[in-house]
């Protein structure tokens, strides 16, 4: 089996990301039980659609199932359309001999019919190999603007489920779930704190609860207000941190 040669366009893990790290409240149960069962083949489904606002943690869920499925020994693939580096077709050559391909941001999937041809053709070559791809867009497939009748079709009979934007009340109730699954000890205006001085980007919050977690005891010091604004200080003075 030939592998394909666009493996080196995958991203590198951070290890912070995890599926059981992802914020678990009422609003996410669907579609975690949905990310873990599409994980875990469980699911009589070659295909997900995975859609909602910018920043409710869709790149955050993603990259957590393609971590899923490296740690389970499936090959995968993890593309991005977001940037400027997919800008040829031949990124599509040989991915259906994969067992899972993430496709994300397709609002941004290059415009044309050579590109849509090409994508009509990747998803037929799945299904033809068993390959599973889950799909992530800000919008739902009925309106990205897809031309060829065909791949319209395909993608808008792929079940889609939503990832919504959390409430305020929500977000601090699963920031502290996932603190004690940490076995970390927040104070509720700590992270009061930090729903408010901070980014509310889903993605952004659980990585910073992962970054609290080292920072806090690389300075031997609880989890505080004061630790919050030096960890925020920190990364003021070192963005690559």
């Amino acid at each position: 089996m030939n592998q394909p040669k666009q493996l080196h366009l995958d991203m590198r893990i951070d290890k912070s990301i995890t599926l059981d790290n992802f914020i678990s409240c009422s609003s996410t149960k669907l579609v975690l039980k949905a990310s873990n069962d599409f994980v875990s083949n469980s699911l009589i489904l070659n295909s997900l659609y995975l859609w909602g606002k910018d920043g409710v943690g869709k790149n955050y869920l993603l990259n957590a199932m393609n971590k899923k499925c490296k740690e389970n020994k499936l090959s995968s693939i993890f593309l991005s359309f977001s940037g400027a580096a997919l800008k040829d077709m031949s990124i599509f050559e040989g991915l259906e001999e994969l067992d899972v391909i993430f496709l994300e941001s397709l609002e941004k999937y290059p415009k044309g019919k050579e590109w849509e041809i090409a994508l009509f053709n990747l998803i037929n070559n799945c299904l033809t190999t068993g390959s599973r791809v889950l799909f992530s867009s800000n919008q739902v497939a009925k309106d990205l603007g897809i031309e060829l009748p065909d791949l319209k079709s395909r993608l808008v009979a792929i079940p889609a489920f939503e990832l919504p934007e959390l409430t305020e009340k929500e977000k601090i109730s699963a920031l502290k779930e996932s603190a004690q699954r940490k076995g970390l000890m927040f104070e509720e205006r700590v992270l009061t704190y930090i729903i408010n001085h901070t980014s509310r980007s889903l993605s952004d919050l659980l990585k910073l609860m992962f970054d609290l977690d080292i920072f806090s005891l690389e300075r031997k010091r609880k989890i505080s207000i004061s630790l919050v604004r030096d960890l925020l200080a920190n990364k003021e003075d070192n963005p690559s941190t």
